[in-house]
């Protein structure tokens, strides 16, 4: 997606307080006003954080896609670009907020409701809505200077540093409902913006596919590889599952397991703790798709292969087609009645 053209047509601001605490609704009537300095400040602040996450959305609802709310409002903004209108459903959009804005935690905030134009995706030009809340406000300092001194003062606002919770609308694929782009970056809330206030669901592509197959074989391996074996069996699952995934463009089931398993206890318990935790992970292994190598790349960082040992040190084991475990060995010294990693290299590297 390319929004180095990109530009603000309406935005305007309501403030959402949390009904379980009988706060208010304030609710804007006019649009707000933008110079250039503060339409480009805005523009980093929506979009900068979807050039990295861009996991694609589609509105939900049990019976009827045009009784999600979200899905209705956002249809007629792109339908009738008109100010009147656009202020009609940010507000209509405000009040949907609200009535799901129940949760103890959830903090009085802005609801920043934006319509972006000239973005390039998929080699057409497209308008997004954007639909933000901020939740924390930061701490920040104001500067003053007079004729004999500066003067330093404090303030709180919202950190244009990152969202709390925001989603682009693209009237892109208006015929299946509808794409969006979420962010959600206050977990103990998730429900009540994604699933109930938004009601979307993960588009079932290759990407979203490749990540949940590979959140299973991190989730094995944390939970019952480190549990109940040695570190070199936990290391040596990792690096074959992500050798599987870079060197294959596409899943299959026999091919995977015959690549990953050395054994068929470690492939039984896996498959039971998939069975265990269906409704945790979003896939069917019995599927076939293609391999997303950018989301591979991703989830490669985050994987586990650091060894803590108790004599504060550590040991970081990398990842690669070489596999690092072959070349540690563990063992006991019953002398000194303590445990110990020898290491073969040839050479070491500056």
């Amino acid at each position: 997606m390319d929004f180095s053209e990109a530009k603000i047509n309406y935005l305007i601001i309501h403030e959402i307080g949390n009904k379980l605490r009988d706060e208010k609704l304030f609710l804007s009537s006019e649009l707000q006003d933008l110079d250039d300095n503060l339409e480009m400040i805005l523009l980093n602040y929506f979009l900068k954080p979807f050039m990295v996450n861009q996991e694609l959305f589609s509105f939900f609802h049990n019976t009827n896609l045009n009784l999600n709310e979200v899905y209705s409002y956002s249809s007629k903004f792109f339908n009738d670009k008109n100010a009147d209108i656009f202020i009609k459903n940010s507000k209509n959009i405000a009040l949907h907020l609200y009535e799901y804005t129940l949760h103890p935690k959830i903090t009085r905030g802005e609801l920043i409701i934006t319509e972006i134009t000239d973005v390039k995706y998929n080699d057409e030009i497209i308008n997004l809505i954007g639909i933000f809340k901020s939740e924390n406000k930061d701490s920040f300092l104001k500067v003053m200077k007079n004729n004999n001194k500066i003067n330093l003062s404090s303030d709180k606002g919202i950190n244009i540093s990152k969202i709390e919770k925001g989603c682009l609308i693209l009237n892109s694929d208006i015929n299946n409902g509808l794409r969006v782009l979420n962010i959600d970056n206050t977990s103990q809330s998730t429900e009540y913006w994604t699933n109930k206030f938004l009601n979307i669901r993960p588009i079932k592509n290759s990407s979203h596919k490749t990540k949940e197959l590979m959140k299973i074989c991190k989730a094995f391996s944390n939970e019952v590889l480190s549990s109940k074996y040695d570190n070199e069996v936990e290391f040596s699952f990792n690096n074959d599952y992500i050798n599987y995934f870079e060197d294959n463009e596409s899943y299959e089931i026999n091919k995977f397991a015959e690549t990953i398993f050395k054994n068929d206890d470690i492939k039984n318990e896996f498959f039971s703790f998939h069975e265990r935790n269906k409704e945790s992970f979003d896939i069917d292994l019995l599927d076939s798709f293609s391999v997303s190598q950018s989301d591979v790349k991703k989830e490669k960082n985050k994987i586990k292969n650091i060894i803590k040992l108790d004599t504060n040190m550590e040991l970081k084991v990398l990842l690669n087609k070489e596999d690092g475990t072959k070349n540690i060995e563990k063992g006991f010294d019953k002398e000194k009645g303590m445990s110990y990693y020898k290491i073969y290299f040839n050479e070491e590297i500056n």
